[in-house]
This record gives structure tokens, C-alpha cells and sequence, in this order.
């Protein structure tokens, strides 16, 4: 009798830990909170400022969003939608965005940000420049947690679409965006 009670807490012991396994190998790369898979609406805000470097232009912005919808979101990716994409507070400059629909990217394991379709024109003492992310997938930098979120630390060469001779080609893109929703959000 004994010898069956030592087996049944053994197989209900293993039931446990193949349940707790099975539940932690089924998040996605993106959770919220912390083990649970998130899809749905998302939405990041810029981290001090973003800097683009366009040739003899340097346009530093203090304020802008990111956000879109998450509908992949497994052991290898998370991704979906970039549907806004704003900047504002350029100085002098102005960062306007002529297409917002794009795709984001977030690699399991590697962290890697990857994104499509985005397309901004910049416009500096009177010279307008149009840069884009394409429609192959571009390296756009990596995910990281941190104790307030997973913040985008975004830093990737944007190849010109149009504009003059004064366009550089690529222009520089640096910035950190927080996820702000959901909230308590990870990269597993």
C-alpha cells in the first residue's frame, strides 16, 4: 500500500511539472503579463528624443508613438501591424508620415526588431527628403525588458525613396520607444 501512494504522488507530481512545462513552452515572445501570450492593440512612446541624421540635416524630435496590433505571437515571433507612426516636437524641422502601415518584428531568443512600410518625409530650411522602410523586411534593432517594459531600441540606416542631391542616402534613425500597452509587458 505504501509503495502505491509513493507511486501515485510520483505520477501526480510529474502530471504537475508536464502541465507547469507545457504551459511556459506555450507562451509567446511577447507577454503581458509575464508567461501570459498577448495579442491584440499595442502602442509605444519615444524615450528622451529621436535623433535622424539626414546628410547635413541632423532632426532631433522629443515626442512620438508607435503602435499597431499584435495577431502572431509564438515560441519564435511576435508580430503584426504598425498602424501610426507619429513624430512631433522637431525643432525647426518637421517629420511627417506618409504611409503608417507597416510590419513589426520581434524574434524570439535574438530580440531582433524587424519592420516593413513605414514612410516619413523630413523637411529641413526648405528641402524635403522621403525615406522609407521598404517592403523587405529591414533590421531595425533590438527588444530589451526593462524595469518599466520592453522598450524598441531602434537604430537602422533608412534608405532615401526621393529627394534632392542635399538627401543623404541612408539617413540614421536612432531612438527608444516604451511599450506603454499593454502594460507589464516581456520579451520571453
Amino acid at each position: 500500500m505504501k509503495n502505491l501512494k509513493m507511486l501515485g504522488l510520483f505520477v501526480m507530481a510529474a502530471t504537475a511539472l508536464m502541465a507547469f512545462a507545457g504551459s511556459a513552452s506555450a507562451a509567446g515572445t511577447f507577454t503581458a503579463p509575464a508567461g501570459s501570450a498577448y495579442t491584440g492593440p499595442w502602442s509605444a512612446s519615444l524615450e528622451g528624443s529621436a535623433l535622424l541624421k539626414a546628410g547635413f540635416a541632423e532632426i532631433t524630435c522629443t515626442a512620438s508613438t508607435v503602435a499597431g496590433q499584435i495577431t502572431t505571437n509564438n515560441s519564435s515571433e511576435a508580430s503584426g501591424s504598425i498602424t501610426t507612426v507619429d513624430f512631433s516636437s522637431c525643432g525647426f524641422s518637421t517629420v511627417d508620415t506618409l504611409n503608417h502601415n507597416g510590419t513589426l518584428k520581434i524574434i524570439n531568443g535574438t530580440h531582433a526588431v524587424s519592420g516593413t512600410g513605414v514612410e516619413v518625409t523630413v523637411a529641413v530650411a526648405g528641402t524635403s527628403c522621403v525615406y522609407t522602410l521598404g517592403t523587405t523586411s529591414k533590421s531595425l534593432g533590438n527588444a530589451t525588458n526593462t524595469g518599466s517594459g520592453v522598450t524598441l531600441a531602434i537604430t537602422t540606416a533608412l534608405p532615401k525613396k526621393s529627394g534632392g542631391f542635399l538627401c543623404a542616402d541612408p539617413a540614421q534613425w536612432t531612438a527608444n520607444y516604451i511599450v506603454t500597452s499593454p502594460g507589464n509587458s516581456v520579451i520571453d
